[in-house]
C-alpha cells in the first residue's frame, strides 16, 4: 500500500526520518518512496500550501497521506491550537478538491521531541550506548513533563542536536511504540492511524 507524507521539516529532517521510520516498524505492507515525502520546511507552508503536493501523491497512487506539524512553535499567523491548524488546513484541501477521507492530519503536541522523551527507556539506551556513565533516563507520561522536550534532553546529556540523536533514541525503544502512544495523545493518534489502515 503506497502512504505519502507531508512534514513541517527540511529535506531528511527528524520528522521525516522518524514518522515514516515508525510508520515502517508498525506496517510492513506500508510502501513509502521519496517521490511520496515533502518536506515543506515550515508550518506555515504546510498548513497553507501542501495540498498540491497531496494531490500529486494521490495522482501517484497513494492511498492515503500523512499531514504531519508539531503544534509548537506556533507559526506567526497561528494560534498555537491544533484544532484552529487542522480547521485552517482542512479547509485549503476542500478548496483544492483534496478528498478528505484519505487524508489523516497529525498535530503533535507540543512537539515530536515530546513523545520521543515519553518512554525514558529510548534516551537511556542511546545515550547510555555512548557513554555508559549515562543514568537513567525517566519516564515523561504527562503533558506538562514534555513540555520543552529539547531542554530536557540538552539538560540531560550535556548536550543534543535533533539531526545526530533522534534516530538514535528511537532505535533505542526497539520498535516498541506503545508507551510514547499512551502517555502522548496526539502520537497514540498517528499510532492508531498506522493500524486502522495497515493491511
Amino acid at each position: 500500500m503506497k502512504v505519502g507524507f507531508v512534514f513541517e521539516c527540511q529535506d531528511q529532517g527528524p520528522d521525516e526520518l522518524l514518522y515514516t521510520q515508525v510508520a515502517k516498524d508498525m506496517c510492513n505492507s506500508f510502501e513509502i518512496s521519496q517521490e511520496n515525502i515533502s518536506p515543506l520546511g515550515n508550518k506555515h507552508a504546510v498548513i497553507n500550501d501542501s495540498a498540491l503536493d497531496v494531490q500529486t501523491m494521490f495522482d501517484n497512487g497513494c492511498e492515503y497521506v500523512f499531514i504531519i506539524w508539531d503544534r509548537m512553535p506556533k507559526w506567526k499567523l497561528g494560534t498555537g491550537k491544533c484544532a484552529d491548524d487542522r480547521e485552517t488546513l482542512t479547509e485549503k484541501l476542500q478548496g483544492a478538491g483534496i478528498d478528505m477521507s484519505k487524508v489523516i492530519m497529525c498535530c503533535i503536541d507540543e512537539m515530536l521531541e515530546s513523545w520521543l522523551i515519553a518512554d525514558g527507556r529510548g534516551v537511556t539506551t542511546y545515550f547510555q550506548s555512548l557513554n555508559h556513565k549515562s543514568p537513567k533516563f525517566d519516564d515523561h507520561k504527562n503533558k506538562a513533563e514534555q513540555t520543552a522536550p529539547k531542554q530536557r534532553l540538552e539538560a540531560y546529556n550535556g548536550r543534543y542536536n535533533e539531526y545526530k540523536d533522534n534516530l538514535g533514541i528511537l532505535h533505542g525503544l526497539n520498535k516498541d511504540y506503545s508507551r510514547a502512544a499512551k502517555w502522548n495523545d496526539s502520537f497514540g493518534e498517528f499510532v492508531n492511524a498506522v493500524q486502522q489502515i495497515c493491511q
